[in-house]
This record gives structure tokens, sequence and C-alpha cells, in this order.
């Protein structure tokens, strides 16, 4: 199954150029157009008021994409939270529960601020007003959830890869039309200290759909490592001419490698599995039977991917296993987005 998974994925990101992808690659297409229709029809029917949209106590922040995964919600999601109730208002984050990883390291990342998991996000919103009295709830992974009335809607975009080939699931990685654009608030262009060069074309596209949508960019600051073990925190120069193993189940691992490669790490090889990937022992044998192999001592994997791995302490034995922690920055027009947040919280 997971051989299958693999295979679609590289057909929707143009990866495959075999005569079996083409193939492959026209039946996605037909899949394709069926589920643009599909979403066509519901946008007409909550345009009618057939199918409804709630209206709840608490402001509701949606964070959200218009492509799969890879575009960084979690650690801006965590951001946002904080601002909010720095703000002085009581928030609750809402996720959907996709990925134990993520909503694990929302808990450990938030103490203080509930998280309430489950995909009834308008279920969801009234215990957190019920519950915990919040004002204000941050709904992870939002963008597609048309049951509940947002406040304010923010769009994160992969500066790195905003769009895939421009086709709709399953034959891309667009999640919705870009016309969808129409209806976000804020867009915030992720990765933008490496995918730098896109960002003027980026915008452009944006606009075409969307001409009053602010649009700032931000990026990922490492900040340091944790030993997931012992969860000892180690500064982020012991990298510096340090020979390693990556090791990441994400959507998107070229920006974790950029990162790592550029505080002057050497790495020597890179395990990259699908995104939310459910490490089994063979998996940890193999990464560590080639670590050992190449006299590699010290494995880097990313924070979601450490909450996976965190149960295989004693296959990887003597081997040093750490997590690089990186915090969301706005590099660009902050004001934008803390402009918009005030507003909302404060009306």
């Amino acid at each position: 199954m997971r051989r299958v998974k693999s295979y679609i994925v590289s057909i929707m990101k143009d990866e495959r150029k075999t005569a079996d992808a083409r193939v492959a690659g026209v039946f996605l297409s037909i899949v394709s157009y069926a589920y643009f229709a599909l979403l066509q029809l519901m946008y007409f029917l909550r345009k009618i008021k057939i199918l409804p949209r709630h209206k709840v106590r608490p402001k509701v922040i949606s964070v959200g994409n218009i492509t799969l995964g890879g575009t960084g919600k979690t650690p801006f999601t965590i951001f946002l939270a904080r601002h909010v109730q720095f703000m002085g208002r009581k928030v609750t984050v809402l996720h959907r529960g996709y990925g134990n990883d993520e909503s694990v390291l929302l808990k450990e990342k938030l103490a203080g601020i509930p998280v309430i998991i489950g995909r009834d996000r308008v279920k969801n919103a009234l215990q957190a007003y019920d519950e915990f009295k919040s004002d204000c709830v941050v709904l992870d992974d939002g963008f597609q959830h048309h049951r509940i009335c947002r406040d304010l809607d923010i769009l994160l975009i992969d500066s790195t890869n905003p769009f895939g080939n421009m086709k709709i699931f399953p034959r891309g990685i667009l999640r919705e039309p870009l016309a969808r654009l129409r209806d976000a608030h804020v867009a915030i262009l992720t990765k933008s200290d490496m995918g730098g060069g896109n960002i003027e074309a980026i915008e452009k596209e944006i606009h075409r759909y969307n001409k009053d949508l602010d649009i700032a960019q931000s990026y990922y600051e490492p900040v340091d490592l944790q030993r997931l073990f012992s969860k000892e925190t180690i500064p982020l120069s012991y990298l510096k001419d340090r020979r390693l193993s990556l090791v990441s189940g994400i959507a998107n691992p070229d920006y974790f490698s950029w990162i790592v490669e550029r505080l002057g790490a050497t790495v020597v090889d890179k395990f990259c599995y699908e995104d939310h990937y459910g490490f089994e022992e063979s998996d940890v044998s193999t990464i560590c039977n080639a670590a050992r192999k190449r006299g590699v001592r010290l494995i880097i994997t990313t924070e979601k991917d450490a909450v996976r791995l965190r149960r295989f302490q004693t296959a990887f034995g003597e081997l040093d296993l750490a997590a690089l922690r990186v915090e969301f920055r706005v590099r660009k027009d902050e004001k934008k987005i803390l402009g918009r947040l005030h507003s909302i919280c404060n009306s």
C-alpha cells in the first residue's frame, strides 16, 4: 500500500516520466475532473445555503493551505496561538487529528493553551467556549473546512513549490482551484529564505485572483537541537563540520536538508519518507545500519518525526538521535499579520 501511495505521489508531482506513469496520469486526470466537479457542486450548495455554515461564539482564525502538505502549518499555528494569548485572549487550538505527530507536538509546544482534537470543528469550537471560556479559536488546517464560519482566513503557501504542476488532486497537489484564493484574507509565503527567487511570480499569481490579499513572507529559524531520549538541548554550533544522516517523513524534505547544510553540517545520508510516515523497526534498522557502516554517529530528524521515532530508543543504541527545533519567523510585513489579529481579537 505504501508503494502504491508513493507511486501516485510521484505522478502528482510530475517526478516520474515512464510510460506507465503517463497512463496512470491520464487516469488520475479523469478522477481530478470528477473531483473538481464535486467541489463546484459543494461551493454551489454552500452559496444557496443547502449546506449550512455555523457561526460560533469565539472568534475563529483559520490556518490552512491550498496544496497538499509541506507549507509548515504546525509551526505557524504555534506562533499564532502564542500571539493571540499574548494579546490577552483565551485561545484554544482546534486540530483535526490527522497525523498524531502534529497533535502531540502542538500540545507539547503550547503548554497552557488547550488543544482539542477532532474532525467536527463546530462541536470543538463550542467545547472550547463552554469548557475553557475561549473567546478565540485557531483552526489548524481549516481552509477546506466549510461548515464553520471564519473571522480570519490565513493561507500558507510554500515559496519553494507554491502550486505544484497547477493541477488539482489527484493529478496534482492542489487541494482546490486557485480561484479559492479569493476567500483568504492573508497569504503567508513560507520558506521564503530558500524560495526567495519565486516570490515575485507567486505574488503576481495570487493577485490574479485576489488583488486585496495581504501577503507576508516568512521562514523557519533553527533554534537548537534536542536529543530525543535524554531531552538534552544542544547548540546549533554542534553541527559545524560534523558528518551526519538526516531522517524525515515530511512533505518537503528539501527545506529541512537545506537548513541543516547551511548550519555547516556534512550530510552523508538522507532518508526521506512520505508525510506522516509510520516508522517501523525495519526502517530504523536500515537507518542505523547505514550510519554505522559509514561511520556516522549523529542522526538529525524533524520535531514532527521525533514524535514517531521516540519509541525506538533501544534500536538506535549508541547512535546520537536529535531533533532540529525551529521557530516561525516573519521576514517582511509582520504588521500585516499582527494588525489583522488585533483587529479580529479586539472587535
